[in-house]
């Protein structure tokens, strides 16, 4: 071995100690991230009878110690996924937004809207698992997220639940967007067409792609843009609250906290 990979390898040996070190202060984790993956559901009465759509996400929740956990930061989860949607024929698509409703109300710019339903219908209560006594908050959630996994329940989300609805009169026009009354979906789609109802079920299925197959813009960059150009970057003006769209209304990518 040479002089120079002796000091190389003198280099990586010191500094693995010292790579942990900062870990375990900084994080200190000593609970595995886990994932979970749902099934959101649509079902839509038409005249011309029930047509449906769903889309399987996914969000992996991480526990950080340490410096990290002191600071405030309990739980870090990331979201991937697309809006479920339901293809009308020529009344057009109904799109599930990865938005919640009160994130339009809320003044300024604020993000993507952070929407996610897969545990919304699973209160702790029901889904324990096993976990010590004296356990810590972090191990009884954890605790809870494996018995999800395990017995992957479904249940019907209430209306009151519900991600932002919306649709497009031309998909392949962003700014042409409205959102939807889930009370009235006649309103947008015609008389007759009523929605049934929408339901969660943890899953063990791949990750839905391919909805840029149908919005065809959201090829056009892998990074959030407003559906309505800004390029001022300023807070949206006006009344229309489906200007604070943004693309992660529609789809996460992987890497996107």
């Amino acid at each position: 071995m040479t002089s120079r990979a002796k000091a190389y390898s003198a280099f990586v040996l010191l500094s693995l100690p010292i790579l942990a070190l900062g870990w375990f202060i900084l994080d200190g984790s000593t609970t595995r991230p886990r994932v979970v993956r749902s099934r959101l559901t649509i079902v839509v009465d038409t005249p011309d009878g029930e047509r449906s759509g769903s889309s399987v996400t996914q969000e992996t929740i991480s526990f950080p110690g340490g410096l990290t956990r002191a600071q405030g930061w309990a739980l870090w989860t990331n979201f991937v996924g697309e809006a479920a949607f339901v293809d009308l024929g020529q009344r057009g698509l109904l799109f599930a937004t990865l938005v919640k409703p009160s994130w339009l109300d809320s003044p300024g710019w604020v993000g993507s809207g952070g929407y996610n339903a897969n545990l919304m219908v699973f209160p702790r209560e029901q889904f324990r698992g096993k976990v010590a006594p004296n356990a810590s908050s972090n191990a009884e959630y954890a605790a809870y997220l494996d018995d999800v996994n395990r017995l992957k329940p479904k249940a019907e989300l209430p209306l009151k639940d519900l991600p932002v609805l919306a649709r497009f009169g031309d998909p392949n026009v962003p700014t042409s967007v409205a959102l939807v009354d889930p009370h009235d979906l006649a309103a947008s789609f015609g008389p007759g067409v009523t929605l049934k109802k929408v339901t969660v079920e943890i899953t063990d299925d791949p990750i839905t792609t391919g909805i840029d197959a149908r919005l065809a813009w959201l090829k056009s960059s892998p990074h959030t843009e407003p559906l309505f150009p800004n390029p001022s970057h300023q807070p949206p003006t006006g009344n229309n609250p489906a200007r604070k769209l943004t693309y992660d209304a529609f789809r996460m990518p992987k890497g996107r906290p």
